[in-house]
């Protein structure tokens, strides 16, 4: 074990301050060693910061000449000075190693030392079949795989957090890979149709359960369905004659056809009806005019039926009446695929939103009753969050998703939100994460947002972001207990991001052209 330095200055029982005429690096871990009251302490800790200084070359040194001519007989006299972050003391149990929070300062002078390999092992190694591989220690020299609680993700929820191209896709690979080697089962709302292409498999065979949006009309809550043909949430007049109209229709249909009134009738007879019953308003002597005291107003009467006629051409082939509900479709043991990526933002939320409500109230069924349409734990992976759920935008699927992510643990259904404009994620849901994958972040915007969210991602941690690496990432949160820096492993089965091979397309392009040149030269040539 190499000794690196020695502790100087006063010191604190989370912080120390080291100096060293070793090369060390930003990350690096540490152990160091004392003696108090007869006893040895062993603590660990991670490089925080550092300095490299030369006290005969000090800022006031006004030209090159100068400090050309002290660099000649100084270039020994440097010192690396550095901030250690302590973790923990090391307490040995058997093969075991626990980290326990130090309550007094360690003795200044104490002694800095290389971490052993095989002590980092034992630390962020599996503690149990609850722990996966999700990468390795980025400044170790030694491979130092890490593991995290996946039972934590998905109790406590994730945000994978990065700028295009920085390795978000790969990330979200090896954690559903991982999910699924335990049989686990997830939903992914694809909004690229990235997921689609994906090969995740097994014990060989396809783990990949792709599943239609098909909408059930008469399972929708009225918001849901107004979203669904457009009618926004500000536009108020719109939705009470919309809910006026929908309600009404339910009810009449239960009443005169029983509850197994849609086996009888077509989704164009009952959008038909629908369109009847929002022009029945305007006239006051029927039932929902009479209810409506007072004139309508004919231009939003007007605006309600050419958004339902337009959602009729356009999504036709996706509403459907008697279908199940969307999370009947959802396979244990499976990625489940719902592709959004020829929807529009207020029909994708519409649809998410109302996966996200059956899945909450399934769940609770089966925990608290014991029989559900979702008898086992599920994550769902929400690409794009800041779309669903923005910041300045309020949503159904937002309201839903804010749910699970505050009741979600105690039913065993996560949330895990991707996206590469942390800025415009809603701060409380993103404060709901209490655990986040950060990978490259460059726009200060986005690291204070994240910043405000989250505790644990300290000044120190926030400054690595805009200098990672693509598939470089601080990971924090329950599923590790300390912030760290790591490398997250290559995904063999790998989610493909959505980028073009642009030159390749150009390269066809004039392969093309001069293959007709060719041919036309020839057919001169024959002439």
């Amino acid at each position: 074990m190499k000794q690196l330095g020695i502790c100087i200055g006063s010191t604190k029982p989370n912080r120390v301050n080291f100096i060293t005429d070793s090369i060390v690096r930003i990350g690096q871990f540490v152990t160091l060693f004392y003696t108090e009251e007869g006893k040895e302490k062993k603590l660990l800790g991670m490089i925080q910061s550092l300095e490299r200084d030369n006290p005969y070359l000090p800022d006031t040194i006004r030209t090159t000449q100068q400090a050309e001519s002290i660099k000649r007989f100084s270039e020994k006299e440097n010192t690396i000075r550095g901030e250690v972050h302590i973790l923990g003391e090391i307490i040995e149990v058997g093969d075991e190693v626990f980290l326990q929070i130090p309550r007094t300062p360690p003795l200044p002078a104490a002694e800095v030392y290389e971490a052993e390999p095989q002590l980092l092992k034992k630390v962020f190694g599996a503690k149990s079949k609850k722990f996966v591989r999700i990468g390795r220690l980025l400044s170790e020299k030694e491979d130092v795989p890490v593991y995290i609680n996946i039972e934590q993700v998905v109790l406590r929820h994730l945000a994978v957090l990065a700028v295009t191209g920085a390795g978000k896709s790969n990330t979200v690979s090896v954690l559903l890979k991982n999910i699924i080697n335990l049989g686990g089962t997830v939903a992914v709302f694809d909004f690229h149709g990235e997921y689609s292409r994906s090969k995740l498999t097994r014990n060989g065979k396809s783990a990949v359960n792709h599943i239609q949006p098909l909408i059930n009309p008469a399972e929708l809550k009225p918001k849901e369905f107004a979203s669904l043909i457009g009618i926004k949430q500000n536009a108020y007049v719109q939705f009470r004659y919309f809910r006026m109209a929908y309600e009404n229709l339910l009810q009449e249909l239960r009443e005169t056809k029983t509850e197994n009134w849609q086996a009888h009738i077509t989704t164009s007879d009952f959008l038909k009806m629908l369109k009847e019953k929002i022009e029945s308003i305007s006239d006051p002597e029927s039932q929902l005019g009479q209810k409506l005291k007072g004139k309508a107003r004919d231009e939003s009467l007007f605006e309600v039926l050419n958004k339902l006629e337009d959602a009729e051409l356009e999504l036709g082939h996706i509403i459907k009446l008697g279908v199940p509900p969307l999370i009947e479709n959802i396979k244990p043991g499976m990625v489940n695929i719902f592709d959004f990526s020829e929807l529009d933002e207020d029909v994708a939320d519409a649809i998410a939103s109302n996966i996200l409500r059956w899945a909450l109230e399934e769940r609770k069924k089966a925990v608290r009753k014991g029989q559900s349409r979702l008898p086992f734990p599920l994550m769902i992976v929400v690409e794009e969050a800041h779309i669903l759920a923005g910041e300045k935008r309020n949503t159904e699927s937002k309201y839903y998703i804010a749910r699970i992510a505050r009741e979600g643990r105690k039913f065993g259904l996560g949330i895990t939100v991707v996206t590469q404009r942390p800025k415009g994620l809603d701060k409380e849901i993103l404060s709901q994460m209490n655990n986040m994958i950060i990978l490259k972040l460059v726009e200060p915007e986005d690291q204070k947002h994240v910043q405000r969210a989250s505790e644990s991602l300290s000044q120190e941690l926030m400054e690595y972001l805009p200098g990672l690496n693509p598939g470089e990432a601080i990971i924090i949160g329950n599923m590790t207990k300390i912030p760290l820096l790591v490398k997250i492993d290559k995904a063999e089965e790998k989610v493909e991001g959505n980028d073009i091979d642009v030159v390749g397309k150009w390269e066809e392009i004039l392969k093309e052209e001069q293959t007709q040149v060719d041919d036309i030269l020839s057919e001169l040539d024959n002439l």
